[in-house]
């Protein structure tokens, strides 16, 4: 990506941009809340729905790249908060910085939902789990296509203030996903949003860690998004928001980020929970000469209270 700002009134702001597919993009935005008013372009049809998806995408690229480039080049705020890798970044540091007492405090409940789903597995303790909020009638599909959601929003120092209420996303029919909230929360954009499946993790700090290389990957999502290589801390697979592992998996533009198991040149699976044993004790314990998985060999440790 190549842009420059090309002028600006009262309220808009003009950027010339060529995106990675060598087209020319001419695009205003609004200062005061980043909204693009205006985007003209000469590579690909005018029409959204008579576009392939990878021009499609290199659009959306050149769209939140503008609203980027500004952000970093003036004062404006015009990154939407749900692409914003800096806040990302600041809650992923309140959330390495907070206690065993703050893990629960903040994110007990979402820890509970999660482990709600393995009450019937016998290779995971659950304790006196019990699942705070019932999974919505209207769901279809197994229980292991739900996501849990929920928001952060720091404080002036950036330390957490507070989280929203949990939210429940599934399946209402084939392709068509909704989202069900429990709970209040503030009125003003959060600082991120989890986006997380069920995880047999039962230490609360394993749990955190869990939540924070979710944003990891989330940081990597702002930067694909925009038409970036991430920075090379943020090239790691897994998942981050959910909204962009469809076309991970089904655009030819993208390689399988998500898949923490993918063979993507640069990325890997780096999702190290805090456990509750030294990883030289945990390379102990195994033994690739003995039948059945390695996970078979290590549950019983890293499942039990």
């Amino acid at each position: 990506m190549k842009a420059v700002i090309t002028g600006e009134t009262d309220e808009l702001i003009g950027i010339n941009l060529r995106d990675n597919g060598g087209a020319e993009h001419i695009i205003d935005i609004r200062k005061s809340d980043g909204q693009i008013t205006a985007h003209n372009q000469d590579g690909y049809p005018d029409k959204a729905a008579e576009r392939t998806h990878s021009e499609g995408e290199h659009v959306g690229h050149a769209r939140k790249y503008a609203q980027y480039y500004i952000a970093q080049e003036t004062d404006y705020d015009t990154i939407p908060w749900d692409l914003n890798a800096d806040r990302f970044a600041d809650v992923r540091q309140a959330l390495q910085a907070l206690s065993t007492d703050d893990i629960d405090h903040f994110f007990g409940d979402l820890l509970e939902q999660s482990l709600s789903h393995y009450r019937d597995d016998p290779d995971v303790d659950v304790g006196e789990t019990t699942r705070p909020h019932e999974l919505p009638a209207e769901m279809i599909g197994s229980d292991n296509a739900v996501r849990y959601k929920q928001e952060i929003y720091l404080d002036d120092t950036g330390a957490i203030e507070s989280v929203s209420g949990i939210g429940i996303e599934y399946y209402v029919a084939r392709g068509d996903r909704t989202t069900t909230w429990h709970g209040d929360s503030p009125d003003r954009d959060p600082d991120a949003s989890l986006d997380v499946v069920p995880a047999p993790l039962i230490d609360p700090v394993s749990f955190r860690d869990y939540l924070d290389y979710n944003l990891r990957c989330q940081i990597r999502d702002c930067y694909l998004m925009r038409g970036m290589e991430p920075p090379e801390q943020y090239r790691v697979l897994g998942h981050g928001q959910y909204r962009f592992t469809g076309k991970y998996e089904n655009f030819d533009l993208y390689p399988p980020y998500h898949d923490f198991q993918a063979d993507i040149p640069g990325y890997s699976h780096e999702f190290r929970p805090d456990l509750p044993i030294t990883w030289a004790e945990l390379r102990g314990m195994t033994d690739p000469t003995q039948s059945g998985s390695l996970y078979d060999q290590i549950k019983s440790t890293l499942f039990s209270r």
